[in-house]
């Protein structure tokens, strides 16, 4: 199989779950979200799935090059790992409601994206790269978790 076809099926499949999983909290999203105090630095809902369809697209890409290139057995299983804590966050937060909890858990979610990035520096150096907008963007959706937490609370 052709190397870039494999980085098409890792973008479209990683886009279908988070799709999937997104879909899942939409009417919470709809109707509980809507109804909480948020910050003036609130971006508004429609620029949410733009912003994740893009960071997806480097995710899906920064985990096809550990496999492409062969990385160490730590690496794949900590991408993995990212994976599932960041998928998990949506239901955690937007599901479940739990606003302390999703603030604690994006908190794990930054500390695996910074420990994926160090230790792919010198082995897989495009996965770190690919890796630093969405730890950006988590590291505001933190300060966002923790400000919506606070005024909620």
């Amino acid at each position: 199989m052709h190397r870039y076809f494999k980085l098409a099926l890792w973008i479209a499949i990683y886009l279908a779950i988070s799709f999937g999983i997104g879909q899942i909290t939409q009417g919470s999203i709809d109707n509980w979200y809507s109804t909480l105090e948020k910050p003036d630095f609130n971006p508004p809902n429609y620029l949410f799935p733009i912003v994740w369809g893009f960071l997806y697209i480097l995710i899906a890409s920064a985990g096809w090059r550990l496999w492409d290139a062969g990385a160490s057995n730590t690496l794949k299983g900590s991408f993995i790992i990212y994976t599932l804590l960041n998928w998990a966050w949506t239901p955690i937060f937007f599901g479940a409601h739990q606003l302390l909890l999703g603030f604690v858990w994006i908190i794990l979610i930054n500390l695996a994206t910074v420990f994926i990035i160090m230790r792919a520096w010198r082995p897989v150096r495009p996965t770190s790269i690919l890796m630093i907008l969405p730890l950006c963007w988590t590291l505001f959706a933190m300060i966002l978790n923790y400000a919506i937490w606070m005024l909620n609370s």
